[in-house]
Formats: structure tokens, sequence, C-alpha cells
């Protein structure tokens, strides 16, 4: 019996302590992560997002990038390191280890290899989905999509980074939050 309530104990720790130290993980990458920008693409109208979520789909992922150090083979996670110099960053090249002098950097996979020698790949971002209130994902839909007859707004994630891993704090459609954006509309919708 005795023995049965210590394993009934330990079990029930580690169901506490796996989400502890993915939360708490996530949390220091939010508080202590640098943070970027990350161009996205226009929405697809077809699929926007399942459940209260957006999915987004971000232009880097559609590049293909310089690897210097592979091949590197479908599915494989790798090392993408990010230049700075302008507004939204852009994948500089693609390593098979964490480069170490001292350049930004996020944890992604090769989504797409060419050819079995090829000297780049496409890489799929491990932040793809952002997360809203209940009713607020067609909202952000719209948003992102535009007018039917004006053009497609400038969106980015606004992703902070800390050793590799990436947690999204906002989107900025045409360099506003989304939640402001939310904000305003369900005033709009308010207003008789």
């Amino acid at each position: 019996m005795r023995k049965a309530l210590i394993f009934f104990a330990l079990v029930a720790l580690a169901q506490w302590a796996v989400p502890l130290w993915t939360i708490a993980t996530k949390e220091e990458v939010r508080s202590e992560g640098e943070a970027f920008l990350f161009r996205l693409r226009p929405v697809d109208p077809t699929d926007p997002f399942r459940g209260e979520y957006v999915v987004l789909r971000y232009e880097e992922e559609e590049r293909d990038i310089p690897q210097t150090q592979g091949p590197n083979t479908v599915g494989e996670q790798v090392y993408a390191t990010l230049n700075t110099s302008g507004y939204a960053v852009e994948i500089d090249e693609v390593r098979s280890e964490p480069p170490t002098d001292g350049w930004p950097y996020v944890t992604c996979t090769v989504d797409i290899s060419p050819f079995m020698d090829s000297a780049t790949v496409r890489v799929d971002l491990p932040f793809d989905r952002y997360y809203l209130q209940e009713g607020d994902g067609a909202i952000v839909e719209d948003l992102m999509r535009g007018q039917f007859d004006g053009p497609t707004p400038e969106a980015y994630a606004v992703v902070r980074l800390l050793n590799g891993d990436g947690v999204i704090e906002d989107l900025l459609i045409d360099g506003r939050s989304v939640s402001e954006l939310i904000r305003e509309y369900r005033d709009t919708l308010s207003t008789p």
C-alpha cells in the first residue's frame, strides 16, 4: 500500500512538473528574449484559422535559404541565423549547429530540401499560431485580409527569441497592435 501511495505521488508530481516547466520556459523567453519582427504572408482565406487561433504563415518560409552545414533532410532540426539589418528580420542561413558567434537565431525544422545535394532549403518556423480570445479569430482574419478592393495590409509577428526558442508577443497590422485594432473594431460595432 505504501509503495502504491509513493508511486501515485510521484506520478502526480510529474503531471504538474511537465506543464509548469513548459510554462516557465516560455515565460523566460517572453521576459528575457529579444524582440524581432517577422513579415507575415497574407492569410489564406480558405483556411485562415482553426479554433480560436490564427494560423500564421511567414514570408521567410517560402524562400530558398542557403545552408552552410548540410545537406539537411526534411524534418531535421536546424538553426536559422537572422539578418536584423532591415525593418523585419530575414533568415540569413541555416546551420546544423547553433551559432556561437552571437548571431540571433531560431530553432526550426527543414520543410523542403529541393535536391539531395542542394545548397538551399526551406524551413518551417515553430511559432505558427497566435491564440485569441473567443470570437476574435474572425476579426483578425478580416483585418489581415484587408478590404476587397484595397491593398493587402502589411502584417508582422513580434517574436521574442532566447537561445533559439521563440514566443509570439503580438501581431502588427499596418504598424498597429492587433489587440488595439480588435478594440476599435468592437467599439465601432457597439456605437449606434
